[in-house]
C-alpha cells in the first residue's frame, strides 16, 4: 500500500510540477467536507485555454467508519479535463469533463462469531482505473477565490479485489466496476483572470 501511496503522489507531483512551468493560471482547492472529517483532498486545475483546464486532485482518508471497522484506508487520484461552455474569467461556468481516476482502497474488520466464538479478522483490498464523464461549475470571486463543484460517473477498466479472512485468501467475484466521484473544492486563483 505504500509503494501505491508514494506512486500516486508521485504522479500528481510531477504533473503538477511540468504543468505550473507551462501554464500561468492555476486554481488550487481543497474540499472543506473532508478537512472537517480529518481527510486530506487537494487539487490543481490549469488553465490550457480560455475553454479548457486539466485539473489533477488527490486525496488521502483514514478512519474507522464509525466503528463499524477497525480501520479504512482510501487514496483516490483523478485526472480531469474540463471543457468550459461561456467563461467569464477563463476556465470558468458550467462544463462538461472528461476524467482518469485511480483508487486504492482497504478495510480491516474483526468479528466474534464461528465454531470456537474466537475474533476473525477480515481484510479486504480493492484497486481501480477507469475512465469516466461528468458535469460541473466553477465560480471565480473578483478576489481571486474559486468554488468548483463537479460530479461524474465512469467504468473501470482495471479491478482487483482481494479478501483475506484470518489469513486465508479468496477469490473475489467481479462485482462493482462502475466508479464515480462528487467533489466540492474551494481555493485560489493563482495569475491569470480574476475579473
Amino acid at each position: 500500500m505504500k509503494t501505491t501511496k508514494l506512486i500516486a503522489l508521485a504522479a500528481v507531483a510531477v504533473f503538477i510540477a511540468t504543468a505550473s512551468k507551462v501554464q500561468a493560471q492555476v486554481d488550487v482547492t481543497t474540499n472543506p467536507i473532508s478537512l472537517l472529517f480529518g481527510n486530506i483532498n487537494a487539487g490543481a486545475d490549469f488553465k490550457i485555454s480560455e475553454n479548457f483546464s486539466i485539473e489533477a486532485n488527490g486525496a488521502y482518508s483514514r478512519g474507522d467508519y464509525w466503528g463499524l471497522v477497525d480501520s479504512r484506508e482510501t487514496v483516490p487520484v483523478n485526472l480531469v479535463g474540463k471543457y468550459y461552455f461561456s467563461p467569464k474569467h477563463g476556465a470558468d461556468g458550467f462544463y462538461v469533463d472528461a476524467f482518469t481516476r485511480f483508487v486504492n482502497r482497504n478495510i480491516q474488520a474483526t468479528y466474534n462469531g464461528g465454531d470456537a466464538n474466537e475474533p476473525t479478522t477480515v481484510n479486504f483490498s480493492r484497486t481501480q482505473v477507469g475512465l469516466g464523464f461528468g458535469l460541473g461549475f466553477k465560480v471565480v470571486a473578483p478576489k481571486g477565490f474559486v468554488f468548483d463543484i463537479g460530479t461524474g460517473i465512469g467504468r473501470a477498466l482495471y479491478s482487483h479485489d482481494k479478501i483475506k479472512v484470518s489469513e486465508e485468501d479468496y477469490k473475489v467475484p467481479e462485482l462493482i466496476r462502475t466508479m464515480g466521484y462528487f467533489n466540492i473544492g474551494v481555493g485560489y486563483r493563482f495569475g491569470g483572470s480574476k475579473e
